[in-house]
């Protein structure tokens, strides 16, 4: 491993992966609120289908293409490629329709799902700790999406599907689609924790092809063919940027970091992603987190990264003593 390239190159991707809410909006200027609620599914196809083949790319250069054909395809395989395909088609269409630091902060409860998941399925144990970080990414999911609230000097329960602002007169179904792609992102996770003996190169391609399968699908149910007609050259422009940067580049990337980064330091550089899509949106967008959403927030990124920093120190100190 090369941990200097593999830090340099996780931190180019989470870039990366950070830039997609604002060049999505970019990319659907001028298009109306109810174009850009199905809008997402088409960007996700885009961007899965380029990644696709940036992968098929890194396959043939890589002397892979025989191993990937003596690969055996399996559901778990499959399933994690739909996920994460359906995971990124709400988390475009999430930053469309509410703040970028909300959609970001919720796809990232995709962890406590994976928790739960593999603690149904697999029967793998939750110490009392990882229970504690876990309850600390629901709160904050809660409070992100407004189920806990703090109004008129009382606290405050359930959530309020007509709430809206000018910016986001959709926003509480940017909020609901921002926590499924949180779900959907649990749900890749999951599935990925299974065919651990699959080359990563050639898992990428299949897993970039049933995404890109599925958020064709997507794309032919919600049917945002008319904002599509509607794009502009400016449009299609910030589209290629969206395919390329958050597509090509941020996904080459993460090939490169993850051959060459420990899964700890991977997942801890990832949450990168977040300051960067809060940063944009508070220096192009102009938006500002609420004090609860701020809150939760932090809930939501300190539970998540809290299990990884406390299993790099637990290593750590396995390996001084050894």
């Amino acid at each position: 491993m090369n941990k200097k390239l593999g830090a340099i190159a996780m931190l180019l991707s989470a870039t990366g992966m950070g830039l997609v809410g604002t060049i999505s909006r970019g990319t659907t200027a001028g298009l109306a609120h109810a174009d850009k609620s199905v809008i997402g599914s088409f960007l996700a196809f885009g961007r899965m289908s380029v990644g696709l083949l940036g992968f098929i790319l890194i396959l043939i250069f890589t002397g892979k293409a025989g191993l990937f054909r003596r690969t055996r395809l399996s559901t778990t395989v499959i399933l994690g490629g739909v996920s994460i395909g359906l995971s990124l088609g709400c988390y475009i269409s999430s930053t469309l329709m509410t703040t970028i630091s909300n959609a970001v902060f919720l796809i990232y409860t995709g962890p406590l799902f994976c928790a739960l998941l593999a603690r149904i399925f697999r029967k793998e144990k939750i110490s009392v700790l990882s229970g504690i970080f876990l309850s600390l990414v629901f709160i904050g999911m809660l409070l992100t999406i407004g189920i806990i609230d703090f109004k008129n000097g009382s606290p405050t329960f359930g959530l309020d599907l007509s709430a809206s602002t000018p910016d986001f007169p959709q926003k509480s179904l940017g909020d609901l689609l921002g926590l499924l792609s949180g779900i959907f992102y649990g749900l890749a996770l999951f599935f990925y924790g299974y065919r651990k003996d699959v080359d990563s190169i050639v898992r990428g391609v299949w897993n970039f092809f049933w995404a890109a399968c599925a958020t064709l699908v997507m794309s032919i149910v919600l049917r945002p063919w008319h904002g599509v007609s509607t794009f502009t050259a400016t449009n299609w422009m910030w589209a290629v940027a969206l395919f390329l940067v958050c597509g090509l580049f941020a996904l080459g990337f993460l090939v490169v970091a993850g051959r060459n980064l420990p899964a700890v330091e991977y997942s801890t550089i990832s949450y990168w992603e977040c300051p960067v899509a809060i940063l944009c949106g508070l220096l192009v967008w102009g938006e500002k987190l609420t004090p609860m959403g701020m809150i939760g927030g932090l809930l939501i990124v300190g539970g998540g990264l809290a299990p990884i920093i406390v299993d790099a120190i637990a290593r750590k100190s396995r390996a001084s003593t050894s």
